[in-house]
């Protein structure tokens, strides 16, 4: 079968009312439309045609709040409180033609920002979420980038006011509205809005990335082609159906918490488990308490992972329901995995070790629900998610960039920075740059980091990730990260970061890495930290530590807007230069 018509075939997994009679158009500059002469709607695919089917009175969302309440609503529920929220969507957009307003969702994952996402696709809104906790200063950025024309959020007015819009500077200002003041409609004048039919290849949503490179990116989605292959990898990835309820343990703001968690889900009918503040799962009476939703599929950041190994140790969370076990932000070391697997369900099945980026819309690579760690070994990213992915050749012994050579439905429309953003993605034969290292292994993908975090010492290639992989497996180490630094006499060397109650493991690292690796590899310096420079999303900051290692004087590090806790940028300034001095 031609990729033409497999992708096309796939949009079968949809509801149109008007199917598409082919899967894309190729444009200049590698840009795609999918499924553009098909008439859809992202909303109805998710709620209405399940409440057509008899789904209406089953729970579609668990909201687990901050306080550790659980609030749930049905498929029934959701679409009055999305309707309700519709209505007063248009009413404050009375002059402004529906179909290219934009609107922007201050909110984490909460009921708030799924009936606010859900509206947009009702309406045919294009839509962006941003974090709750983000500077004025990132907020103010991000505005003048997507121009939104109302900018909803979970902050209370006066707050909001004191602490961030006095700081807002941008040419146009958004009308601010917030959630604990909207005034809802009378019941019985409530209008039954219909949804609005759009082009499957109509902008659905953006979301800003700014990760470990740390340039802030308006990465915009379409429609059915995001559905599409967001519905595909939910399906064959994770053995999502009817029956699923999921637990996907991810800020609004980033794409898993609009992929894994709410679309995804919705889309099959499924029941979605949404967590406010994930770190809540490191209670352990809370976590059991979360099982009992008879969770099948429990997807976690690995951070979060790797604190659950520390405090439950060897406590086993097995339930009869839980099926499919996933990794999501940084990549799972095998120590980790194997615990997690053990500790949680069956440990012979791998976990779903997602390999994907917010320009991939869903999973690229990963292991599957239904195989065994006989066939995909822990750390591994599995194969491709199909067959009509096609990559570069990737070699057993050879790191080489991994690239994608075919289009697929999942991949972003547009960046909203414009076409010296775009072009970056592709190389001179206008293959999609992932820009990790990979090698593979009996048909299995193997991720060495990013191409900037290569450690080519002393004729030596080695990936950040393969060092702290062996060091993540001595018990006491909660976390590590590998950082090299090319010094003028010594060529690059190594610095090691560690997380951990004992700061007296240098003898045991060391026997570690030259037994894996060998003296070569030995790090320079290891600093133990309290805490790790992280995403949101649980990804390692490298470039902010290797910043700091060049110059920790220094106060310039880049955006790092979506930082988890930038008090860790002090504590680790101190133990760099306190080691300089000395």
């Amino acid at each position: 079968m031609k990729i033409e018509n497999f992708w096309l075939k796939q949009s079968d997994l949809m509801w149109w009312k008007q199917k598409p009679s082919f899967a894309y158009k190729k444009k200049n500059n590698n840009y795609v439309d999918w499924y553009p002469d098909g008439k859809t709607n992202i909303f109805d695919n998710c709620i209405t045609k399940n409440i057509e089917i008899g789904l209406g009175k089953k729970v579609a969302i668990h909201c687990i709040d901050k306080n550790k309440k659980v609030k749930s609503y049905t498929y029934d529920q959701i679409n009055e409180k999305v309707n309700s929220f519709s209505i007063i969507l248009t009413s404050h957009l009375r002059n402004k033609k529906i179909s290219s307003s934009r609107v922007m969702i201050h909110a984490s994952a909460s009921l708030e920002s799924s009936i606010s996402m859900l509206s947009c696709t009702k309406l045919g809104i294009h839509f962006s979420v941003i974090f709750e906790d983000l500077a004025p200063e990132a907020i103010s950025k991000r505005i003048s980038i997507f121009k939104p024309d109302i900018f909803f959020s979970t902050f209370n007015k006066k707050i909001f006011k004191k602490t961030i819009s006095k700081k807002i500077k941008t040419k146009k200002r958004p009308k601010f509205l917030f959630f604990n003041e909207l005034k809802h409609p009378n019941n019985k004048k409530i209008i039954n809005l219909k949804s609005k039919i759009i082009n499957g290849s109509k902008e659905m949503f953006t979301l800003f990335t700014s990760g470990s490179t740390g340039v802030p990116k308006g990465i915009t989605h379409a429609s059915a082609g995001y559905l599409v292959y967001t519905k595909y990898t939910c399906k064959h990835q994770f053995g999502m159906n009817r029956n699923s309820i999921i637990l996907t343990a991810s800020d609004a703001g980033w794409l898993n918490g609009h992929t894994y968690a709410l679309f995804g889900p919705l889309s099959f009918g499924a029941t979605a488990v949404l967590i406010e503040k994930p770190m809540l799962l490191i209670d352990d009476f809370f976590l059991k308490k979360i099982l009992k939703l008879k969770i099948t599929i429990l997807y976690l950041p690995v951070t979060l992972i790797r604190l659950m190994k520390i405090i439950f140790k060897k406590k086993k969370f097995q339930t009869k329901y839980l099926i499919t076990l996933g990794s999501m932000g940084e990549h799972i070391a095998p120590s980790v995995a194997e615990w997690f697997a053990k500790n949680f369900t069956n440990k012979n099945k791998p976990i779903v070790n997602a390999y994907y980026q917010t320009e991939n819309g869903a999973i690229i690579a990963s292991p599957t629900y239904k195989q065994k760690t006989s066939q995909v070994p822990h750390g591994s990213a599995g194969e491709l998610a199909s067959k009509y992915l096609k990559i570069n050749k990737l070699y057993k012994d050879k790191k080489t960039e991994m690239k994608i050579l075919t289009p697929w439905p999942g991949c972003m429309k547009s960046i909203l920075n414009g076409n010296k953003e775009w072009k970056k993605y592709w190389d001179k034969s206008n293959n999609f740059r992932m820009f990790d290292l990979a090698t593979i292994k009996n048909k299995n993908i193997f991720i060495h980091g990013r191409t900037d975090d290569v450690i080519n010492i002393r004729g030596h290639r080695i990936g950040s990730e393969e060092i702290e992989s062996v060091v993540l497996a001595i018990k006491d180490i909660y976390e590590c990260c590998a950082i090299s630094i090319l010094n003028d006499l010594e060529g690059h060397v190594i610095y090691l970061f560690i997380v951990s109650k004992n700061n007296k493991l240098n003898n045991e690292i060391s026997k570690k890495i030259v037994s894996n690796f060998g003296s070569f590899a030995l790090p320079k310096e290891i600093y133990y930290i309290n805490e790790l420079p992280k995403t949101r999303s649980g990804k390692i900051l490298r470039r902010l530590l290797r910043s700091i290692l060049i110059d920790p004087y220094s106060k310039k590090h880049g955006d790092l807007s979506t930082m988890l806790n930038s008090k860790v940028i002090q504590e680790i300034k101190k133990k760099i230069i306190y080691n300089v001095k000395n």
